[in-house]
């Protein structure tokens, strides 16, 4: 209901607009796979690997070569091998890079980078920690607290900016309310009614009701406050049984004064509404306290603004108080229904 008249962006609306909880570890996109053999022994066994592989294994080969007679000539025989070992220098380089480090280093980069995007449920399978784990898998099971340890207070703060946000809407509301009768108060109707005004895409269709308590001095002098303050609480009852809810906002001025604005084009139907609001509060039981009210409608060919409707609306309920009280007096030249019975005022 309090964002009917924003102007701006919808208080309901506004946490909404925050950045999604981060994802859990089901929706990561983060899937290194199973860990492959390279990646389950240290940097040192594979450098000792790749040099016997690289090293001794030719050296052996050569060797067992030479002492067998099948090769005749060993210059011939070195100067093949080392324009063989040119040849392939490059691709073995990569090959013994991206055995040694740069597997790991791109796993390490596409996991800083999922939580970069916020996707903290990234994590490598690194499986039951052991007492001699080699230190690329001791890196990984710390990224993994790591990204653990962010998910947990990401997901803690989320939940705390959301009961903030809970907590701000609530009293916000509150600051907007009247404690004795549950409707908008004044400050309401100065801060968000005259947007609705101003905007072009909601100001037509737009009544105003002012209603004035008659006899309500007489109760309060002579019951009391407390009396007093039941009447006024039974009244705002009334009014918002008597008007549409989440459409039509009812919000006490103060004192006996309160207001209703109709957010319809059907002028019969705003009477109809002020007509139950009389009707049922002369028959509440209000120590013989009725209801004197005044309706005017938004006319913005006219170019008026809040307080000409406001002026208008006084002046007819001035003119319902002067012919007794317990009416509906409008500024609009229709045939007004036969009004319901209800007691005379008081």
């Amino acid at each position: 209901m309090l964002n009917f008249f924003c102007g701006g962006q919808p208080v309901k609306e506004r946490s909404s607009s925050r950045v999604s909880a981060p994802e859990t570890a089901a929706q990561a996109s983060f899937d290194p796979g199973r860990a492959s053999w390279p990646s389950r022994i240290g940097i040192v066994r594979r450098v000792a690997l790749l040099l016997f592989v690289l090293v001794l294994v030719p050296m052996g080969t050569t060797l067992a070569m030479l002492e067998s007679g099948t090769v005749i000539d060993p210059v011939n025989m070195l100067v093949a091998s080392l324009a063989v070992a040119l040849g392939l220098l490059a691709p073995i380089s990569r090959i013994g890079a991206h055995f040694l480090v740069l597997r790991d280093l791109r796993l390490l980069n596409e996991f800083c980078s999922q939580i970069q995007q916020g996707r903290y449920g990234a994590r490598f399978p690194v499986g039951l920690e052991g007492d001699d784990e080699h230190e690329m898998l001791r890196l990984k099971r710390n990224m993994n607290w790591m990204a653990h340890h962010i998910e947990t207070q990401t997901k803690k703060l989320h939940e705390r900016l959301d009961e903030s946000d809970l907590r701000k809407r609530f009293y916000e509301e509150m600051s907007y309310r009247d404690p004795l009768t549950g409707l908008y108060n004044r400050r309401y109707f100065d801060c968000f009614v005259p947007n609705a005004l101003r905007d072009p895409a909601r100001r037509q269709g737009v009544f105003l009701a002012l209603l004035d308590c008659d006899g309500f001095k007489r109760v309060n002098d002579t019951h009391g406050h407390q009396v007093g303050d039941e009447v006024l609480a039974t009244l705002g009852r009334v009014i918002g049984e008597s008007v549409r809810e989440g459409v039509d906002v009812g919000f006490r001025f103060g004192g006996d004064e309160f207001g209703v604005i109709f957010r319809t084009v059907d002028f019969s139907a705003c009477l109809g509404a002020c007509e139950r609001i009389r009707v049922r509060f002369a028959n509440s039981n209000a120590d013989g306290c009725t209801v004197s009210i005044g309706l005017c409608a938004w006319s913005p060919a006219l170019g008026h603004d809040m307080p000409d409707l406001v002026r208008s609306c006084d002046t007819c309920l001035y003119q319902a108080k002067g012919l007794g009280g317990n009416q509906v007096v409008t500024n609009e030249t229709v045939s007004i229904p036969p009004r319901l019975s209800s007691p005379a005022p008081s």
